[in-house]
């Protein structure tokens, strides 16, 4: 039997990949350091997958084991040595200090191809749990590899405690083909590509770019759902500015039309699904890794400087993000103390690493003003 070991049984563990493995007939191993989520999954024996489209329906995971990370390591040893599959869905400050029980794991393993996957929310992820991971290797054996993998579906949050996981009715897991040891697996949803990078970038720059806007500018106008934001015309306007300034750029670094128009129609359809619930505080949370230079809204916007293109509406949502003040989010308060401290341009050269001379700063400080005078209505 396929085993699949996962680090993370919360939304996205159990949500997408504990879903899609387990229903293309592999023994999922969940790892997590929830006690009360452990103990619940052990007692029910399954857990229900909620995914919302323009309908809800309901699909229960139940060939599945949970193990504490710490406790059951020796467990958890058995089955990495085993697995076909071990991936992270941890969050980004987390997963690398993983890579000393998968490390051992693997050095217990059969020699049989296996792959280890990081489905961490950032650019090449797994590369970095891969450079993790060879610290205990002199060097790291052929039949191990490390693709970087792109999850496209939306996964907001569910309540505490419960066994039911709500998830968008959507398939995107593409993995980088080159880096993938042994057969490649077909599994519904899950495809492999040659181009990685242009994917990853059509991903980022285009639903989480979405996203920063409707969530940075929905917040400054007292929305709570994104779907609702994505209903006001002005921030719509921006939101499909944004996107034509991504398309642009993504058809300049080399991705087919045909792999970019039709995705994103689908995706202002995606943002407006009323089912999923989803706040602009979780889409804006964390504005400070947001704000990063490779992320969602300075990335493409310094490429879009970089090639000559118009970045006018990027420029907006990265004015929204440096607003953004959100009082339970604690990036949020950090980011406004550092510009009030620090003042706006610091925060821009430091944070963002754009340059203070160049156009895309002055546009940015320029919406900023216009911006801040919006939140003060």
């Amino acid at each position: 039997m396929n085993i699949v070991v996962q680090f993370g049984a919360g939304s996205v563990g159990r949500g997408h990949i504990g879903h899609i493995f387990s229903k293309a007939g592999y023994k999922v191993i969940f790892a997590d350091v929830d006690d009360q989520l452990i103990s619940l999954l052990r007692d029910k024996k399954y857990y229900t997958v909620r995914l919302i489209g323009e309908s809800v329906r309901e699909e229960n995971v139940k060939d599945f084991e949970i193990y504490h990370i710490n406790r059951d390591r020796d467990k958890l040893l058995e089955y990495i040595s085993q697995a076909s599959i071990i991936s992270t869905a941890v969050g980004p400050n987390v997963y690398l200090s993983l890579a000393p029980i998968i490390a051992e794991g693997l050095k217990m393993h059969i020699p049989f191809p296996t792959n280890v996957i990081a489905c961490e929310n950032f650019y090449r992820s797994t590369e970095k749990l891969k450079s993790e991971i060879s610290k205990y290797f002199s060097p790291l054996p052929e039949w191990i590899g490390f693709p970087n993998v792109e999850i496209g579906r939306i996964v907001p949050p569910s309540e505490r405690g419960s066994l039911a996981v709500n998830v968008e009715d959507y398939d995107e897991f593409l993995i980088e083909k080159s880096a993938f040891v042994g057969p490649l697996i077909n599994i519904k949803g899950l495809d492999f590509v040659d181009d990685f990078n242009l994917f990853w970038k059509r991903k980022i720059y285009t639903v989480n770019t979405g996203h920063a806007i409707l969530g940075y500018l929905g917040f400054l106008k007292g929305y709570t759902y994104v779907s609702d934001a994505i209903q006001d015309a002005w921030i719509r306007e921006i939101l499909i500015g944004a996107l034509k300034e991504v398309k642009a750029l993504l058809v300049r670094l080399g991705l087919d039309l045909i792999y970019i128009e039709d995705y994103l129609d689908i995706l202002l359809r995606r943002f407006s699904n009323k089912n999923l619930g989803d706040t602009v505080f979780r889409v804006g949370r964390d504005p400070i890794r947001k704000l990063g230079p490779e992320d969602r809204l300075v990335g493409p916007a310094l490429e879009c400087e970089r090639y000559n293109l118009s970045f006018d509406n990027l420029a907006i949502g990265i004015a929204g993000a440096l607003l953004f003040d959100y009082e339970e989010d604690k990036s949020a308060l950090e980011l406004q103390e550092r510009i009030k401290k620090e003042g706006l341009d610091t925060v821009l050269k430091d944070v963002c690493k754009i340059s203070l001379d160049s156009p895309l700063a002055y546009k940015i400080k320029e919406y900023y003003t216009v911006l801040e005078e919006l939140k003060k209505r």
